[in-house]
């Protein structure tokens, strides 16, 4: 194990020589694993493609045109967007999660469940959801989301108290919070299953799979949503900047393949499934 390991670290060491970052969007064919509760991704050194060649690879992002915009881009919410996911929060708080408060001794707007666990904003959430909320670019695209969240009360709540900037509301000094982004919807909470979200969305907003942009941080999630044509980016480590870079570069992607990237730090789905 150890002088594989090497080896990977080897490989991988000079692929980092070589290119500054390598995108992969995958046509995965993986065996079923058991879900991974409570395992935070770890950023691994020795992250690489296993046992399938990408469908499409870009040695340069910049490089990649781009001709359309999604007309909707989804959200998952736990792992995605904040951390602990509700159903930990359920176990770590002992059932005692809302009403959540503001850390005082934090600077970073976490909020505190009444048992006093901290809960998170990961990777690079406000910077995406302050450009999709600001910027004129982003005016008639739909913003939603898509969870099968295991406390839809708790994660409401979240939208409405994270702050991702201020001064929203300049008379009533009322700071943008998530929910402000997810106002217009569509907003699926509910746990019937991502297809059923993906397919009630469609015919809320009468657009085609192929037209949606969606995130989520779990790949049986990833690769059940794909199969419909939407274009589907991988984020274990929540929503990045870079996995957003990538993800919008890479639109559209509707024949079954999951967005990913493959560098030191960020895993391919392919790359990640191997570790764990």
């Amino acid at each position: 194990m150890t002088s594989n390991f090497s080896q990977i670290v080897a490989i991988a060491g000079a692929v980092a020589a070589s290119h500054t970052r390598s995108v992969y969007v995958h046509s995965f064919v993986l065996p079923q694993t058991a879900s991974r509760p409570q395992q935070q991704h770890q950023q691994h050194p020795a992250s690489y493609r296993a046992n399938s060649s990408p469908s499409a690879v870009s040695d340069d992002v910049s490089s990649i045109s781009t001709p359309s915009r999604p007309k909707a881009i989804i959200f998952d919410l736990d792992g995605c967007l904040w951390r602990p996911e509700m159903y930990e929060l359920v176990w770590f708080s002992k059932g005692q999660g809302a009403p959540f408060t503001p850390d005082p001794d934090a600077n970073d707007g976490t909020l505190l469940s009444v048992a006093g666990e901290p809960v998170r904003l990961i990777g690079n959430v406000r910077d995406v959801m302050r450009e999709l909320y600001e910027s004129p670019d982003w005016e008639g695209v739909a913003v939603g989301i898509s969870s099968r969240t295991d406390e839809p009360d708790w994660a409401r709540e979240l939208l409405r108290k994270f702050e991702i900037a201020e001064g929203g509301d300049a008379a009533a000094q009322h700071p943008i919070v998530l929910q402000d982004v997810f106002e217009q919807g569509p907003v699926e909470i509910a746990k019937d299953g991502k297809i059923k979200h993906f397919q009630r969305i469609a015919n809320k907003l009468g657009i085609s799979f192929g037209d949606m942009l969606f995130f989520d941080n779990e790949s049986g999630n990833c690769k059940e949503v794909a199969r419909l044509g939407v274009t589907v980016a991988y984020c274990p480590d929540g929503v990045t900047n870079q996995i957003w870079e990538v993800a919008l570069e890479a639109f559209p992607q509707t024949g079954g393949e999951v967005i990913g990237i493959d560098l030191f730090g960020y895993d391919s789905l392919e790359g990640a499934q191997r570790f764990y």
